[in-house]
């Protein structure tokens, strides 16, 4: 089972021997960063429990992924698959999805809707929240009350990056799952396979990418997270205040939380080398991604950031003289 998603060995050793005795979990917990299969993980559960070729409590095999229902599963179609994430919200809401920023209680209570009527057509209901840490307090308030009285034949799994970032009383009623970071080795093997590079550039590629198949596809693609680029600017270039400031308001209102991500993991590689001095911009960087993990003002996060970043390029700059 599984066979599809990269890496992730004793995750899908877990949900594969619960699926098989089918004594799986009523709802679970994701965790883990960005573009390590998570999401992924929690389609494909979807698709084996309502398969209609493999009988999953007869076959390790998993999905067939060629009847109707893996495909409709797969093109996000079928009636008992729901996401319940930022997308979904702009619909019931017919507003801009870049206007999402939390999951709202109108939102749970459209899934509280969903959770209590039959199951369509399928063999069981599966609830797929991303980001969970993104509910506010009302919207984690209304999950609860769903995840005290579990439904039968349905699943809920939530996608979360960190622990903390979701109430104790909601994590203590579901199984968690911590998702690691994968292998270089499986990142540049699967560029190599999958994107027509050289195993020099894959293994380049995969160094950067800290762990995240998303992150080294983005690379690869030529579509840089402007972090990386920024981090490089910062330590080694001269800004005027109101510079700093645009970059500041510009960023925040094209992706914060990706942009420091990206600088988290060029600050990393930089480390290796000049432990001392970036260690400090490390610290910044990741007091500056718990905040925003707060929902913090994102401009104002990173106003105080970059000018904290400012004294790297005098630090560089007298490294490499």
């Amino acid at each position: 089972m599984f066979d599809n998603i990269l890496g992730q060995q004793k995750i899908k050793k877990i949900l594969s021997s619960q699926i098989k005795g089918g004594k799986f979990a009523h709802a679970y917990v994701f965790m883990g960063q960005d573009g390590v299969g998570k999401r992924l993980m929690a389609v494909e559960f979807a698709k084996i429990l309502n398969c209609t070729t493999n009988d999953f409590t007869q076959t390790d095999i998993g999905a067939c992924g060629i009847c109707l229902s893996c495909k409709k599963i797969a093109k996000n179609i079928h009636p008992d698959l729901h996401l319940i994430d930022f997308a979904k919200q702009a619909e019931l809401e017919e507003e801009d999805l870049e206007k999402q920023k939390v999951l709202k209680i109108e939102t749970m209570r459209y899934m509280q809707k969903e959770v209590a009527t039959k199951i369509h057509e399928g063999k069981w209901k599966v609830f797929i929240i991303d980001p969970a840490e993104k509910m506010n307090i009302a919207a984690a308030n209304s999950l609860l009350k769903t995840l005290e009285e579990p439904p039968e034949n349905t699943v809920i799994i939530l996608i979360a990056k960190h622990k903390e970032t979701i109430p104790k009383t909601i994590v203590s009623r579901l199984q968690t799952l911590f998702f690691q970071p994968l292998g270089q080795s499986e990142i540049s093997s699967w560029l190599v396979l999958n994107c027509s590079i050289n195993a020099q550039k894959a293994q380049e590629t995969a160094e950067l990418s800290e762990g995240s198949l998303e992150i080294a596809k983005r690379l690869v693609d030529k579509k840089e997270i402007e972090g990386f680029s920024l981090w490089c600017k910062l330590k080694t270039q001269n800004f005027y205040i109101s510079e700093i400031l645009e970059i500041s308001k510009n960023t925040a209102r094209t992706g914060a939380l990706e942009c420091v991500d990206a600088m988290i993991a060029e600050a990393k590689r930089d480390f290796r080398v000049y432990p001392r001095e970036v260690a400090p911009a490390l610290d910044s960087l990741n007091v500056s991604r718990a905040l925003l993990l707060k929902n913090v003002n994102a401009q104002t996060v990173l106003d105080n950031l970059f000018f904290d970043l400012l004294d790297l390029k005098n630090t560089f700059t007298s490294k490499q003289h």
